[in-house]
């Protein structure tokens, strides 16, 4: 979801004919292109958009990939807005309010369980 958030904004801008730049917050998302990259769409494609990456600490599907991307000389296009479990947000931390809360892959998001329920 993250990556293809981000794939959908570099279409915009390259492609748009406003020159209103995308704004986007991804949800425990991946690194998933090398500096090179990353820089290209930060300082060239997606110049003058917002881009923010918010993750947590007790993310397992980050944390299992740390690693293999630090080895790989991945970095985020964004800036990264890292929470400790127990952390809370309120939507006015971030600079886009519209957003959609489509984290539920993760489960549990910044203290908060977020993910389906069983009623018995």
């Amino acid at each position: 979801g993250a990556a293809t958030a981000l794939l959908c904004a570099a279409r915009h801008s390259a492609t748009a004919t406003t020159s209103v730049p995308p704004s986007v917050i991804t949800f425990g998302g991946p690194r998933f292109v090398n500096g090179a990259a990353a820089r290209h769409l930060r300082e060239d494609i997606l110049r003058g958009s917002e881009v923010v990456h918010v993750v947590h600490n007790g993310d397992p599907i980050l944390g299992n990939n740390q690693n293999l991307w630090d080895g790989l000389g991945f970095e985020n296009v964004g800036d990264e807005l890292r929470f400790a479990n127990g952390d809370s947000m309120e939507a006015t931390d971030l600079f886009y309010r519209g957003f959609a809360w489509n984290i539920l892959d993760h489960c549990k998001y910044i203290g908060v369980f977020v993910g389906p329920r069983l009623l018995l």
